[in-house]
């Protein structure tokens, strides 16, 4: 079963807000996982991504950061909007049966002026947490009760069976 640790917090910086948005908190090896995020301007400027620095040496995966979309067809989030989309997927390898891995995703922004003018660049950074366990299954009670049950009946019988 893979676990996947919730993220604590978003990062603003400069009216720019970058939020981690986990998949299913658990899943079995060999699985594809994939994280969104969603990025907020409120800056007052246009955001353009320039870079995504994501999670590397996952041990018992394979990590894929070319599924991140810098801010969509236009690349550019304009004050007052909000982009949501795929920044990172990962596969979990399913002969590993247990590897943690935790880091962070680590987003530059660049900040343009009305007439394209570079203002500022920004670095924002959200946090992640991934186990990976093994998913043996545990019988259900009921189950057990039926083997043990079956269990008992057949040493009754060869214990009749022997006198």
């Amino acid at each position: 079963m893979l676990v996947v640790v919730p993220t604590a917090k978003a990062d603003t910086v400069d009216g720019v807000t970058f939020t981690v948005t986990n998949p299913v908190l658990s899943r079995s090896p060999g699985d594809t996982l994939t994280w969104n995020y969603s990025v907020s301007n409120s800056s007052g400027l246009d955001a353009i991504a320039l870079d995504l620095n994501a999670p590397v040496g996952f041990t018992g995966g394979i990590p894929d950061a070319s599924v991140f979309d810098p801010f969509g067809p236009t690349g550019i989030i304009a004050d007052g909007g909000t982009f949501t989309g795929t920044l990172f997927s990962f596969i979990s390898d399913p002969a590993v049966s247990s590897s943690t891995n935790t880091g962070f995703f680590d987003l530059t922004v660049l900040l343009l002026d009305n007439q394209g003018n570079f203002v500022n660049v920004i670095d924002l950074v959200d946090n992640y947490s991934a186990t990976i366990t093994s998913s043996a299954a545990v019988p259900e009670p009921g189950t057990l009760i039926l083997v043990g049950s079956g269990l008992l009946a057949g040493l009754l019988f060869l214990r009749r069976a022997a006198h």
